[in-house]
């Protein structure tokens, strides 16, 4: 067998130019922000019109209260994040995402969008709909579970 005709090689091959073009459209667009920033944006965009701590940062990332405050100040600091005191707690501050932040995380949507229309191009809503589902049962061979987590 040819290497180069395996599906997991073609899987490689495309994993890899996807993360480079995201990559290219990331310092693009949003500079230097780390993973981890950009994961924190995506969980409070996800989270907006609910209060959130810092406490729930530490359990939604499995980080410290030292991390997670470090990481806090570092974005806080390059105006990404406000922390807005909360009336019936004075030790309590939310968290919200800056304007500055919306904008970025929309123009990270407008990329994704962008790369999808780029892998499906030419294709029929028929041949997407096969091709995910042909991605989701070797999803499920290996043992991932939708969301991206491992059983």
């Amino acid at each position: 067998m040819n290497r180069n005709d395996t599906i997991g090689y073609k899987m490689r091959l495309i994993h890899n130019r996807i993360h480079k073009r995201m990559e290219e459209k990331r310092r693009e667009n949003e500079g230097d922000l780390t993973g981890m920033q950009r994961w924190l944006m995506g969980f409070l965009m996800e989270h907006e019109g609910e209060d959130v701590y810092q406490r729930d940062i530490e359990a939604a990332f499995s980080v410290s209260r030292a991390t997670a405050s470090n990481m806090l100040q570092v974005m806080e600091r390059r105006g990404l994040i406000l922390r807005v005191s909360v009336e019936h707690d004075a030790r309590l501050k939310k968290i919200l995402l800056t304007e500055r932040a919306k904008k970025m995380l929309e123009q990270a949507e407008m990329d994704v969008k962008e790369t999808e229309e780029l892998l499906t191009m030419g294709m029929s809503e028929e041949e997407i709909a096969q091709l995910n589902g042909y991605l989701n049962h070797i999803l499920e061979n290996l043992g991932v579970e939708q969301g991206g987590h491992c059983r």
